[in-house]
């Protein structure tokens, strides 16, 4: 039986940043001035897209690899997608 541990990975960083985009702004402004979103997105989703990536080379499964290097690119795709030219 084949683990696959990229796909979860994937999977759980999505939630992640879904759920970020859904928390209130300024839930964690006593601590920092980044809002949810772009602390997932500048922490939290590359380290997961990182170990991803690295389990998706090991399981040598393609859609994955590209998947969770688009997990670790999140906040220039976010930034490109939400302020447009």
């Amino acid at each position: 039986m084949k683990k696959n541990i990229s796909k979860k990975l994937f999977i759980l960083g999505l939630v992640i940043f879904v759920i970020s985009y859904l928390l209130p702004i300024d839930i964690f402004e006593s601590y920092t001035s980044l809002r949810p979103t772009g602390l997932t997105s500048m922490l939290v989703c590359p380290i997961i897209g990182l170990i991803g990536l690295i389990f998706g080379v090991k399981e040598k499964d393609r859609l994955f690899i590209v998947l969770n290097i688009m997990l670790i690119l999140l906040l220039p795709i976010a930034m490109f997608v939400g302020h447009p030219i």
